[in-house]
């Protein structure tokens, strides 16, 4: 199932890209998002960085059939490996996230680029619950908390942009 989710931050693609590649930056998305405990780290590569963020969070608002093959908490681990810094400032990363003992993945890219003065956002990635038969309806059962988990990470890019 294809998740898309944009939205336009009132800073630049290095200031962005400079919060994004911030541990305290990374734990802060993870206290918005509501997670139980948490740890992040970035590593720095030849043309970007590799950022690393492990999170418990609670399974949420999903139906019986999700929770009986999830629990009650979901081990999440999320890679986004950043690419080289184009000219104009636009990066774009390769998004993993693994779902530790779930039959449950999400794949795809997260992207930064120029708008007017500020930053758009851009994650798209394809959600797979390797589930015989049901596998289709976990993911559109589960989509709704991932965009709601996607959602901590604008509210506070927003608080970061709208402080500088």
């Amino acid at each position: 199932m294809k998740i898309s989710q944009q939205w336009t931050l009132n800073s630049t693609p290095d200031e962005v890209y400079a919060n994004s590649i911030d541990p305290a930056y990374q734990d802060e998305i993870c206290v918005e998002a509501g997670a139980l405990s948490y740890h992040s780290e970035v590593a720095e590569k030849s043309a970007g960085h590799t950022v690393t963020v492990q999170r418990i969070m609670p399974s949420g608002d999903v139906p019986d059939l999700v929770k009986k093959i999830v629990g009650d908490k979901v081990d999440v681990t999320q890679v986004i490996t950043w690419g080289e810094r184009q000219a104009d400032g636009s990066r774009e990363g390769t998004l993993d996230i693994a779902f530790k003992g779930q039959p449950i993945s999400m794949k795809g890219t997260a992207s930064l680029s120029p708008d007017g003065d500020g930053t758009k956002v851009d994650v798209t990635a394809d959600l797979k619950a390797k589930i015989p038969i049901v596998g289709g309806k976990i993911e559109k059962m589960s989509a709704p908390e991932i965009i709601k988990a996607i959602g901590a990470e604008e509210r506070v890019g927003k608080r970061h942009a709208d402080a500088n």
